[in-house]
């Protein structure tokens, strides 16, 4: 049985596609790309000049009535497919760019359900109103720099700030 050039093209596409390679190649296509998205407030763009330059997808939000300034935008949302060396390069720059930043937590943590893209972002300069609402407790950017780097997995820096999260009770006033 002879094949023509045509009929073994066509046979070695099929094979690769059917094989652990093709489909992996093919799930490397459909997913959405990892993005850094930035609010449009202090030097968001020089912020996202940087680490476009860095080779991170970078996107800036439109301003709307949740985008204000540094000081109320200080937020960030990481998405739980976010890998560990991304973060090591967008964090720092971002706290670098806004110092304000405080407020740190990975989307799905607490049970929500993001759509795909949000699972490949980072998001900086999230609403103080949000993470009010979601109860964040403010974290030591210092502290954070330092666990990034010392981090050895995703896993570690997510449940560092899963328990860095963890709403804390009130102090309630005893009476006199």
């Amino acid at each position: 049985m002879t094949f023509s050039p045509l009929r073994l093209v066509l046979v070695l596409f099929v094979a690769t596609l059917f094989s652990p390679f093709g489909r992996t190649l093919l799930a490397a296509e459909t997913a959405s790309p990892l993005t850094v998205e930035i609010a449009d407030v202090g030097k968001s763009g020089e912020l996202a000049q940087q680490l476009s330059a860095k080779g991170y997808r970078t996107i800036i939000s439109q301003k709307n009535i949740w985008v204000t300034d540094p000081q109320n935008n200080c937020a960030v949302w990481i998405g739980k497919m976010v890998p560990l060396d991304m973060l090591r390069a967008v964090l720092p720059e971002a706290i670098r760019f806004n110092p304000n930043l405080k407020f740190y937590h990975v989307v799905g943590d607490r049970g929500e359900q993001p759509p795909e893209q949000v699972n490949n972002t980072i998001h900086v300069g999230g609403s103080i109103e949000a993470a009010m609402v979601k109860k964040l407790n403010q974290i030591d950017n210092q502290e954070l720099l330092e666990l990034l780097k010392k981090a050895k997995s995703i896993g570690e820096l997510h449940q560092y700030l899963h328990e860095k999260n963890i709403p804390r009770e009130k102090a309630t006033e005893k009476p006199a």
